[in-house]
């Protein structure tokens, strides 16, 4: 079984949850949303198939292309969504999650699966941890993304005066305002233990005169850091709390990701 069948399954699985999702919203029906959550974990395994089955292939852990990167941020993106969605009693967020996670697989399906596992940060454990703080880190402000976009969704509706089969499914404003600042501080936390791996790494193996202080990755990382930092900081004032913080928290999001994902193309070292 190939890594670009699986994940083609996992695609198709994933447009179909999402449909289901939708359904669910729109009709306040239990089917659809069970539906939606069973494809989206149906669609997880599949995806842990194909890594186990990349990792096995390259002979190293697979995370050494962007191809890896978004595959990964997909099922982590999955399992964050459906564990709050089964702890909290949140279904949304596992129906808000799924097309960011289909978006992600969509772009690991145009890049098409690297067969070169040669990269800088594939061999040691610091590198790892490196990697995989990152991740979490992106992980995290994309529930937090989610949670937002349901706070400025749910007080539109609310000032609209919305009846309650429109906000049935949605949680409180104060519990999604508060699960996106927590995120945002969550994902504050994991970056900057990224960041610091990643300088340790780079200073114990690259020499002074390599030039991976400006490696455009690293320049953008640090920027995106600093974007969530001010976030969550500016959020303990009282003229930024609520709609200020979601939307800033949702436009730091969706600039990171822009700017990351084309900043990994110039990168003489980073190609995840």
């Amino acid at each position: 079984m190939s890594a670009i069948w699986l994940l083609h399954t996992a695609i198709a699985g994933l447009v179909v949850a999402t449909g289901f999702g939708f359904l669910a919203v729109r009709r306040q029906s239990g089917g659809p949303l069970q539906g939606a959550r069973l494809l989206a974990g149906v669609a997880a395994l599949l995806l842990i198939a194909l890594l186990v089955r990349r990792g096995i292939t390259i002979n190293t852990p697979p995370l050494v292309s962007r191809f890896d990167t978004h595959v990964l941020v997909a099922l982590l993106l999955i399992a964050a969504a459906l564990g709050l969605d089964l702890l909290r009693s949140m279904p949304i967020l596992t129906i808000g999650a799924l097309p960011l996670a289909l978006s992600s697989l969509i772009l690991a399906a145009a890049m098409g699966e690297p067969q070169d596992p040669t990269a800088p940060f594939a061999t040691t454990p610091v590198a790892g941890v490196h990697a995989v703080l990152i991740l979490l880190a992106y992980v995290a402000f994309a529930v937090a993304f989610v949670t937002a976009l349901l706070f400025l969704i749910e007080q539109r509706q609310l000032k609209a005066h919305a009846g309650q089969s429109a906000l049935g499914m949605m949680p409180s404003l104060e519990t999604s305002y508060r699960m996106t600042l927590r995120f945002v501080v969550a994902g504050v936390i994991l970056l900057t233990g990224g960041i610091l791996s990643g300088y340790l790494y780079a200073r114990g193996n690259f020499s002074r005169s390599s030039g991976w202080r400006t490696d455009p990755k690293i320049i953008v990382t640090t920027a995106v850091w600093a974007a969530f930092l001010i976030v969550a900081i500016l959020s303990s004032f009282p003229s930024f709390k609520g709609r200020r913080t979601a939307v800033a928290s949702a436009l730091c999001f969706v600039l990171s990701m822009a700017v990351s994902w084309i900043a990994s193309f110039w990168s003489g070292f980073h190609r995840y």
